[in-house]
């Protein structure tokens, strides 16, 4: 069920932004001071507590409207066309009136995003019981950062830029806190969350005057989200599904005991990746007969890495061929583990090779029912984190399109290529490492990745930028 939610979830979540994106902006000088605006809750702003007591009660704060099904519906759709609509179009009267009823739900996520912690908790902390914990609270998450992105959007129809600001603070700083739970799902739905609310930030820059956020998004923590909480989070409930083991581990154990273990465990990840699962009997008859095939390279494998050559022997069939392929496994894990923590060019290299590490290994044990369980735990790690660089990607895409506008605002013609920016550095595409693609255009300019054709289509974004010219 994990996996194949996190691969549900990429088309739907990880797609907020459309490519062409089409903008007509200002030019505008650096903010005086240059951090008057910040994207994220300053440290004299950051106050005791759990941020999640205070979103969970956002939730709990919302109208009663909210609980009842057939308005739910009529209002959802009225929602979902005030988010089509264009900020000028906005029926900000209207709006206005829907959004007094939330007034109690944005004061406390706006508590939760200021507080120091953010401690998301699970009860059951193991098992298929937390897994259905952590998808239990992805649709309230969702449901939040909704009205707050509405909330932001009138915000903007209105030219309030510093309530605006405000908000997106806020926005931005519950989708970090949402990737801090202890999964990769969590990950991805916060990372989603983000870029909504780094969409806003194009449809500020798109008003007159406009405020620049050159430095607020230049100061932003590289990476924008900590993986860690995720990856470690994955990590434990990853062996949560395995309780015996810790027992297959200590020493040998009896065959039948082994094939106990093995196949509870087995049952347990076939139950939260959606394999294709064969009945417990053909299961139980797969597992005997695998171990018995593979036992004698699984032993010498098993011994390469270090373990004790007698007590390996010792051990039955099964035990040791489980134990191995999960020791291939967390290979393959720490494998995707320190790419995503290194991050950058390097990262995106070694994250793709190891995918295609991933398909031959799948290839290759289409008949090993062991290896194919530990290998579904993995299905949608790479996607996730083109998913997470496709943030990084438009924060450091927004940097740019910031620093065209102040060159523009000083000098009153557009650069004829990024290095003529010379008042602020302008980065590269941290995916890639290479400088985005910058082309003038009749009464404006593009912006895109250099080499789209070598950047998979999920991650790229090509804004099409009209300047506008003040008479």
């Amino acid at each position: 069920m994990r996996a194949l939610l996190v691969l549900l979830l990429l088309p739907a979540l990880g797609s907020a932004q459309r490519s062409p994106v089409g903008l007509t902006v200002d030019p505008a000088p650096e903010a005086r001071p240059a951090l008057r605006y910040e994207l994220l809750p300053s440290s004299r702003d950051r106050v005791a507590g759990n941020a999640v007591l205070h979103y969970r009660n956002a939730y709990a704060a919302r109208p009663s409207e909210e609980r009842e099904p057939a308005k739910r519906v009529a209002e959802y759709e009225m929602v979902l066309r005030w988010e089509d609509a264009k900020i000028g179009e906005l029926p900000t009267k209207d709006v206005a009136e829907y959004l007094k009823k939330y007034k109690a739900v944005f004061r406390e996520l706006e508590y939760g995003a200021r507080c120091k912690q953010c401690e998301w908790a699970t009860a059951p902390t193991s098992g298929v019981e937390a897994v259905a914990a952590i998808v239990g609270g992805l649709p309230w998450q969702r449901e939040l950062a909704r009205w707050l992105s509405l909330r932001c959007k009138l915000e903007l129809a209105e030219k309030r830029f510093d309530d605006a600001l405000r908000t997106i603070q806020t926005g931005l700083q519950f989708g970090r806190h949402v990737t801090e739970g202890p999964s990769l799902i969590q990950m991805l739905v916060g990372n989603a969350l983000v870029s909504i609310f780094l969409g806003r930030i194009d449809a500020l820059m798109e008003l007159p005057d406009a405020p620049n956020l050159y430095w607020a998004l230049s100061t932003l923590p590289k990476p924008f989200i900590d993986l860690r909480p995720g990856l470690d989070g994955e990590d434990l409930l990853n062996e949560s599904f395995l309780p015996g083991l810790a027992e297959l581990r200590k020493g040998p154990v009896t065959p039948e005991r082994a094939i106990e273990l093995c196949f509870a465990s087995m049952k347990a990840f076939q139950g939260v990746t959606e394999s294709n699962g064969l009945s417990d009997f053909a299961l139980r008859i797969a597992l005997i007969a695998r171990a018995e095939f593979t036992q004698a390279e699984a032993r010498k494998e098993f011994i390469a890495r270090g373990r004790n050559a007698k007590e390996i022997a010792a051990m039955p069939a099964v035990q040791v061929v489980f134990l191995n392929s999960f020791e291939r496994y967390r290979d393959i894990a720490d494998d995707y583990r320190k790419w995503f923590l290194l991050g950058g060019p390097e990262a995106s290299a070694g994250i793709e090779k190891l995918g295609e590490r991933v398909k031959k290994l799948k290839a290759e044990a289409k008949d090993d029912p062991i290896t194919q369980v530990f290998l579904n735990v993995l299905a949608g790690t790479e996607k996730t984190y083109q998913s997470l660089a496709r943030t990084e990607r438009k924060i450091a895409q927004l940097r740019v399109l910031e620093a065209i506008r102040l060159h523009t605002a000083l000098s009153t013609q557009l650069p004829k290529e990024l290095a003529d920016i010379k008042k602020v550095p302008v980065p590269n595409d941290p995916t890639t490492g290479r400088p985005f693609e910058y082309a003038i255009t009749e009464g404006g300019f593009t912006l895109s990745p250099a080499g789209l054709k070598d950047v998979p289509s999920a991650a790229t974004l090509k804004y099409e930028v009209t300047l506008r010219v003040k008479k």
